[in-house]
């Protein structure tokens, strides 16, 4: 007799297992990002020209390329509305300043100028450079977001964070010519790494964040409460410190070349900012909420993103990393305290953790999740015709 013939199966290997969730995870990521631009893209491109409005004659705040009697019509200078036009200034023709009590372009921080110089320095022009790096930054800060969600509470709830990002009214900053998408995903990597204990790689994103938008000195007391709390060791405050090499290097280039290091902080004055809480622009935007008009939406989202991020942030602080729950509540206090009123709702949609927090409550409450996101649409929509139509948003 022959012998027997044995065949041995093997079992499929375990490890292709977290590279097929990795895929599906990257595709949901894209598609949100890539679905919601161009829900934005039409808006902005074919509603926006059909829309019956009326010609803004002199919005306020004044913006520095505002036409009077501006009717949009399809291109790509719609997507460079209020200040994106400083951001082209900065990029064309450098910096100025002078205390005059006027807006200069001092105001905005150098790394997102620097990154759109640099693509247009493959021919390139301005506003498609700046499309690009915002663009690809706010999907760089959608997948980094979903792998941390993912890491710490699951698919379901990275998913939901994820889309949390790309459908909020605000992530339309994530794709005109913005920081909203670079400040997204450097934050977040810093954060990540931090959490990670990646000091390293925590104290470089973190730098550059700093170097973007003001508002990364958040950074700073997260890492520094963090450490002390769970007793890291001492390279932990190092990434702390490193953090405001962004911020340090901004101010020695301001020392040097318009005589003043903190030039930035003293022309906000020119766009009605002021230290410490605005206790009577809380009041009346709280008032407006109650106008039977769409931007009362606009006043609404002020008083629920900020105060609601605080109720959030306290109410899943023993779900959420101590990181996530120190950033949220560092930003929120530096926003409150600011004195600025007008663009505090894109100050929080820029706030990582928030979608994060938020995308955790939504994946308990599917349905009620469903409608939020369905409402976040409509909304989007709306604001990207009134952007185009240079109605202030935020």
């Amino acid at each position: 007799m022959s012998p027997s013939l044995k065949v041995s199966i093997k079992p499929p290997s375990s490890s292709t297992t977290p590279l097929s969730q990795s895929a599906q995870g990257l595709i949901f990521v894209i598609a949100m990002w890539l679905i919601s631009r161009i829900v934005i893209i039409i808006a902005m491109q074919v509603l926006a020209p059909l829309y019956p409005g009326i010609p803004a004659e002199h919005p306020l705040p004044v913006p520095l390329s505002f036409t009077p009697g501006f009717v949009p019509k399809p291109s790509w200078d719609l997507f460079t509305h209020w200040d994106a036009a400083w951001y082209e200034q900065i990029v064309t023709q450098g910096y100025d300043y002078a205390d005059d009590g006027e807006m200069h372009n001092i105001a905005f921080f150098p790394l997102f100028p620097i990154l759109v110089r640099s693509v247009m320095a493959l021919g390139i022009p301005f506003v498609i450079a700046g499309f690009l790096v915002n663009n690809l930054a706010l999907l760089g800060a959608m997948i980094l977001l979903y792998r941390w969600a993912d890491e710490r509470h699951g698919v379901n709830a990275a998913r939901w964070a994820t889309a949390v990002m790309a459908w909020c009214p605000f992530s339309l900053f994530g794709t005109v010519v913005y920081t909203e998408g670079l400040f997204l995903l450097l934050s977040t990597a810093a954060l990540r790494a931090f959490e990670k204990q990646q000091y390293v790689r925590a104290g470089l994103w973190g730098a550059l964040t700093t170097a973007t938008r003001v508002t990364g000195v958040a950074l700073i007391p997260t890492f520094f409460l963090v450490a002390w709390r769970e007793r890291r060791p001492v390279t932990a405050y190092v990434a702390g410190l490193a953090v405001g090499l962004g911020l340090l290097a901004y101010m020695v280039y301001c020392a040097i070349h318009v005589g003043d290091p903190l030039a930035f902080v003293h022309v906000q004055k020119a766009w009605g900012t002021a230290s410490g809480v605005n206790w009577k622009g809380w009041l009346d935007t709280f008032l407006n909420m109650f106008q039977l008009r769409f931007g009362a939406i606009k006043e609404m989202t002020k008083v629920v993103m900020v105060f609601g991020g605080v109720y959030l942030f306290w109410h899943l602080r023993s779900q959420l990393s101590r990181v996530a729950v120190i950033y949220g509540f560092c930003s929120l206090a530096i926003i409150i305290n600011s004195g600025a009123i007008m663009s505090v709702n894109r100050y929080v949609y820029g706030i990582a953790p928030a979608s994060l927090a938020f995308g955790l409550l939504l994946s308990r409450y599917p349905r009620w999740g469903y409608a939020i996101m369905g409402f976040f649409g409509v909304v989007l929509v709306g604001f990207t015709v009134r952007f185009s139509w240079w109605r202030f948003i935020a």
